[in-house]
């Protein structure tokens, strides 16, 4: 677990390593926000959870981009069918994921999904 005071400056400086300096906030959502892909996302967030000492065990990628499993017909079918199907836009859209849910993972000390 990390210190409240210190978890947004320790999460602003590792991801400067791994991404670049940006303009970041807790609203930025890995995938829209910062441009990372599912296969991105995972490997960062592995890296992230072992330094950090973030207990990673109830994280599901696939919770927040269900999209990632799907094979390309699948994908291009549930996106033919999104303007109808509220199941589709949810399978497409999925949950955010973002630098705020990282901070508070780092003071907890564990992943939680809500």
């Amino acid at each position: 677990m990390i210190a409240q005071s210190e978890a947004w400056e320790l999460l602003i400086e590792y991801l400067e390593v791994k991404l670049g300096k940006r303009k970041l906030s807790p609203e930025n959502d890995l995938y829209h926000d910062l441009d990372l892909n599912p296969p991105a996302i995972s490997a960062l967030l592995n890296d992230w959870g072992t330094k950090f000492g973030v207990d990673m065990s109830g994280f599901e990628l696939d919770h927040y981009y269900p999209f990632s499993q799907l094979s390309k017909p699948a994908f291009f079918w549930t996106l033919l069918k999104s303007p109808f199907s509220l199941q589709a836009r949810e399978t497409l859209g999925g949950w955010q994921l973002t630098l705020g849910m990282l901070e508070e993972a780092m003071i907890r000390g564990k992943w939680l999904i809500d």
